[in-house]
């Protein structure tokens, strides 16, 4: 059941860097939850990946799924320690592919030196997503949009309009879950604002990468905010001219994002777009800017997702008014990797409802 559209909420704001590279730092990573919990950390992401183009291949999705190699290079507030130090944890955690490279492929500014991360991920996401639910509805699968979930309770759903769905197992995939009066997620993960713009560049004049930087390293934010590139080839729809087809064939779409701050801190939103459209011209040689926009990201303290069974589901606290038999789920708190983090999210859930190891 979804509220709006297929892909109308978070995932339509998505850059859709898919790729095991965190941006919280493996070194971070170890610190937190451990190494065995980096390494975790990092064998699900990159199955994430693995998984997605073994859906994309077997599903036939056109949705412009490419590999490309990922390049992390320092912002000038960090120092080389910084690269140095999550070289050696990519390599504690089992990335043993990544190096550190003298700069990134791009002629328009020099990076310097760089983590390479070789065969990471790209694609176009409403693409995708139309191919899942091709795919989900030819397997019998059922999608209902327009349909507001207003109650949860033991095994069945309400909606806004008072129907009824009795269901075996829920799964609450709403970026935040929307029953939280004993689990407490919400204090568990602080919402931030990300900013992106999209800027038409002539063919072939960056390579087709992913690139980042590691972020500003004086900002007040838990997580330095950061900025994150990648190359989108520019579409065309049915009310395209032939001539607009002709004048822009030479173009693809840069695509930058950063400037997070956590939400509600901040309201002038030009003012981050402007500043990210600066950053982004003194690097690249955009023609001009033809989208921005904005996503919400939320932020667990730990930085790695809550996907599971939702905690008030199995506790015995009988105050809960959203009882039930331990049969509701959550995944919520994708700390700006939404899309492996989903996809992790969709293995693990359905093993655990049935059961798997």
């Amino acid at each position: 059941m979804e509220d709006g559209y297929i892909g109308s909420g978070e995932t339509s704001h998505t850059t859709a860097h898919i790729t095991a590279a965190l941006d919280d730092r493996y070194y971070n990573l170890e610190t937190t939850v451990g190494l065995n919990g980096a390494r975790i950390a990092a064998q699900s992401h990159t199955h994430a990946l693995n998984f997605i183009e073994s859906v994309v291949d077997e599903e036939k999705i056109d949705c412009d799924f490419e590999r490309v190699d990922g390049y992390l290079f320092l912002d000038p507030s960090d120092t080389m320690d910084s690269l140095q130090k999550e070289l050696e944890a990519t390599h504690r955690a089992g990335l043993i592919d990544t190096q550190i490279v003298a700069r990134a492929p791009i002629d328009s500014f020099t990076t310097g030196l760089c983590v390479k991360f070789p065969n990471q991920g790209q694609f176009h996401p409403l693409k995708y997503l139309k191919g899942l639910a091709t795919a989900i509805i030819s397997k019998n699968g059922k999608i209902f949009t327009e349909t507001h979930v207003q109650e949860i309770a033991d095994n069945q759903i309400k909606t806004s309009d008072g129907h009824i769905i009795q269901a075996k197992n829920i799964i609450i995939a709403t970026n935040a879950p929307i029953i939280d009066k004993t689990s407490k997620i919400y204090d568990r993960q602080i919402p931030y604002r990300t900013y992106v713009i999209g800027a038409l560049i002539k063919k072939g004049s960056i390579p087709t990468a992913l690139y980042w930087d590691t972020g500003n390293k004086n900002s007040k934010n838990k997580t330095a905010p950061y900025h994150y590139v990648r190359i989108q080839k520019l579409e065309y729809d049915d009310k395209t001219t032939n001539n607009e087809k002709n004048n822009n064939i030479q173009y693809d779409i840069l695509i930058v994002g950063g400037e997070d701050h956590k939400t509600g801190n901040e309201n002038d939103i030009e003012k981050r777009h402007n500043r990210l459209i600066e950053w982004t011209k003194a690097r690249f040689p955009i023609e001009k800017i033809i989208y921005k926009w904005s996503g919400q990201v939320m932020e667990p303290f730990d930085s790695l997702a809550f996907i599971g069974p939702n905690p008030s589901s199995s506790s015995s606290n009988n105050n809960n008014e959203n009882k039930n038999n331990g049969n509701v789920y959550i995944a919520t708190g994708d700390s700006g990797n939404g899309i492996t983090h989903g996809t992790i999210s969709g293995i693990l859930l359905s093993d655990h409802i049935r059961k798997k190891e």
